[in-house]
């Protein structure tokens, strides 16, 4: 099902080259032949082409809203919106320790000295959520008078995102792995306490 899921909705481009290969073949053919079957399958590569299209547009599959999310909260942490980014949370963000309100006020507090530019997830599917793992360069932001010590500038992190109630992915926890496996709510305590 996945296969099926990959091809139709996610990336049907592989599919409409074969469609594409086959129109040329039924023109090639039914140029030689001009039988009724030849012009059938004329019109019906491009009418499956269509319909592969508006399918593609009309269902989006739980990769493509996860990659949106992640989009926008890199967005968010590149450019220093923190209720953008905060917004990507989940109600239910928290491992015991922490909570979104917690998380809330170290992503704010943190995009006053930092942004990030994040690179390509790395995602690993589980049964309702996904676990993706991502490398992300900090620098400080304007106006900041944070130094970044260089083996901070390059964080690696990873998060377990699930859909929230009302079908939007959010984060539910997070932790950086690298330079060591620390919160962020713990690591805002490095920051300046003024921008």
């Amino acid at each position: 099902m996945h296969i099926v899921r990959h091809l139709f909705l996610e990336n049907p481009l592989g599919l409409w080259v074969v469609l594409g290969l086959a129109e040329i073949l039924a023109l090639v053919v039914w140029d030689q032949t001009r039988s009724k079957r030849a012009a059938w399958c004329l019109v019906a590569f491009p009418v499956a082409g269509i319909l592969l299209g508006v399918l593609d547009l009309a269902v989006e599959t739980d990769a493509e809203q996860l990659n949106r999310t992640l989009a926008v909260m890199g967005r968010a942490a590149n450019t220093g919106d923190a209720e953008a980014f905060v917004e990507r949370i989940s109600d239910d963000y928290g491992d015991g320790k922490s909570n979104k309100e917690r998380l809330a006020e170290a992503v704010r507090r943190g995009l006053r000295h930092v942004r990030a530019r994040a690179g390509v997830p790395r995602i690993r599917w589980e049964e309702n959520e996904a676990v993706v793992q991502q490398t992300c360069w900090l620098r400080s932001a304007p106006g900041s008078r944070l130094v970044l010590p260089s083996e901070h500038q390059q964080v690696e992190w990873e998060g377990v995102f699930a859909p929230d109630a009302d079908g939007e992915w959010r984060l539910r926890w997070a932790t950086a792995l690298r330079p060591k496996r620390i919160a962020l709510e713990q690591a805002v305590r490095y920051l300046p306490s003024q921008p």
